[in-house]
């Protein structure tokens, strides 16, 4: 996406400049001024190789726009995407790991899994097991560098997937890195949306705990709070249990993200170093589940 793609976009009412956004490591992120007023342009091409369709990315953000979770889209046009720039710190892990914040990240969690019966048009399914077994697949047939033991860890989702008790699906958002998190004062914004789909709520927790190294106490307490006061203590000890294989999975998932971004991507990040973080920390969690 270039500087004078965004320039001819239909949406501006007048002049505009654009600065670059920092941060990103799937896609090239602007920020554009218009009539004193920011915006944020990304790159929307579907990326086949890491499961990324636009329109499930529009139709996912969209909703949680209107629950007053995520920035309001405002324009779409050759594969640009328009959103409202919000105003608020970009998270780190320390910003997670706050006590408050963390309950605050789990009450708009439930708020978010809690509209599924609001839900209205096509949205894509999104299994972290499933996608681990794709993500192999595709680093296989780049050429990409997998770890040695790539078919054991394989298999061995397969058995958490197995030990995983049934749940209700809802709207999720799949990818939360602490940088996808924006905390207004106000309220917490959930931002890039080009994984979310409908799956397994606990994964977003799962993520969260895996993104952000909370410790078994920080775990606990998010978990407590996203549940509720009303929750009883097996049903928090289960989806504690299914919490710690779905975080598993998630930094397995990050990993293999990871692979086939160091042929797939243009953008200047270590894939090799991230991807190596992530198995370290997914031979971790996987550890430490009896």
């Amino acid at each position: 996406m270039s500087e004078q793609q965004i320039r001819t976009l239909d949406c501006w009412n007048g002049p505009i400049s654009i600065s670059p956004l920092e941060g990103g490591i799937t896609n090239h992120n602007y920020v554009v001024e218009c009539d004193d007023r920011n915006y944020v342009a990304r790159a929307c091409l579907d990326l086949a190789h890491l499961g990324i369709d636009r329109r499930n990315e529009v139709a996912c953000q969209s909703f949680a726009a209107r629950l007053g979770l995520a920035p309001a889209i405002v324009h779409q046009q050759d594969n640009v995407i328009v959103s409202d720039f919000v105003v608020g710190k970009t998270l780190t892990k320390d910003d997670v790991r706050d006590n408050d914040r963390l309950s605050r990240v789990a009450t708009a969690l439930r708020q978010l899994h809690d509209s599924r019966d609001q839900l209205e048009g096509v949205l894509l399914y999104f299994s972290a097991f499933q996608t681990i077994r794709t993500y192999a697949a595709t680093a296989r047939e780049l050429g990409a560098e997998l770890p040695q033991d790539i078919a054991e860890l394989i298999a061995d989702a397969r058995v958490l997937e197995g030990e995983m008790a049934r749940f209700e699906p809802a709207l999720c958002h799949n990818d939360l890195l602490p940088a996808n998190l924006i905390d207004s004062g106000q309220r917490l914004w959930f931002v890039d949306w080009e994984y979310g789909g409908i799956g397994n709520p606990l994964f977003d927790l799962a993520g969260l705990s895996g993104n952000c190294d909370l410790d078994d106490q920080q775990e606990q307490a998010l978990l407590e709070v996203y549940l509720g006061d009303d929750a009883r203590p097996e049903e928090v000890e289960q989806k504690r249990r299914d919490l710690r294989r779905l975080k598993v999975a998630s930094l397995l998932r990050e990993a293999l993200w990871s692979v086939i971004q160091t042929k797939k991507s243009r953008i200047e990040f270590d894939y090799h170093k991230y991807a190596s973080d992530n198995l370290d920390a997914y031979r971790i969690a996987r550890s430490e589940i009896e």
